[in-house]
């Protein structure tokens, strides 16, 4: 909670700060602020369809919390100062750090995939209406495959927030582990190597949740405009008003 408070925290403060000393000419800062929010706006804008505008600042304020968090967890001190507390029943001492990298704790990454599942399932909802959604989700094509496909529709559903949440988890914990290791087996100039291996993998885990949240949206709005345009041609009659003249007629 406290790296997820900080990582808070300095957005808020580069937010403010920018807001306030914004120009038509961007300074460095303003431009650093800048580039991740453009490039990552280019690429909803690329792949997320018509309505991407509806869900770019979702995405992008997932992708700079993730990212932002993710580099705080790799900064000197953090998951290894700490208080030693005895443990039960006269057990090993163990160390209880002040500060870990957010998502190394299943709380942060499992509350992010929260908020992603719900704002998936509410685009979803909110283009087909809930009992297109309900539909589609639990009444299969042909219908007497709906015994089999609909535990399969409903297990595809929720393994979304599954795996949106333990992806993160595994990765930024492992590599939290995988330094703790290296920093008490070998001297300092080595940890630097898997530092600088741990930010791009604290960039991508970032961008991947993100993009994935995207993804998710982006289906649930596309198969809503499938089932439009098929109900659109299913509906459309032939039209006989211009029916070809008998043989011998003018």
């Amino acid at each position: 909670m406290v790296g997820a408070l900080l990582a808070t925290a300095l957005l808020l403060l580069a937010t403010v700060y920018v807001r306030r000393r914004a120009t038509l000419v961007p300074g460095r800062f303003q431009s650093l602020m800048e580039l991740p929010i453009e490039w990552l706006a280019g690429v909803v804008r690329s792949t997320g369809g018509r309505r991407w505008a509806e869900f770019a600042g979702l995405v992008i304020a997932i992708f700079l919390f993730v990212l932002v968090a993710n580099m705080i967890g790799l900064l000197p001190g953090v998951g290894v100062v700490g208080i030693t507390v005895e443990g039960e029943h006269g057990g090993e001492e163990t160390l209880v750090p002040f500060v870990r990298a957010a998502a190394a704790d299943l709380n942060f990454t499992l509350g992010l995939a929260i908020i992603a599942f719900v704002a998936f399932v509410a685009w979803g909802i909110r283009a087909n209406g809930l009992g297109g959604y309900l539909k589609e989700l639990l009444i299969a094509e042909p219908a007497y495959m709906t015994p089999l496909l609909t535990p399969i529709h409903l297990i595809s559903e929720l393994s979304r927030l599954i795996s949106l949440s333990m992806r993160l988890f595994g990765n930024v914990f492992a590599g939290e582990v995988l330094l703790a290791v290296i920093l008490s087996l070998v001297p300092l100039f080595v940890p630097i190597v898997f530092l600088g291996l741990e930010l791009i993998f604290g960039f991508v885990q970032a961008l991947v949740f993100a993009l994935l949240t995207m993804t998710y949206i982006t289906l649930a709005i596309a198969e809503h405009r499938q089932h439009e345009s098929g109900d659109e041609h299913a509906g459309e009659a032939p039209d006989h008003s211009e029916a070809s003249p008998a043989p011998g007629t003018a």
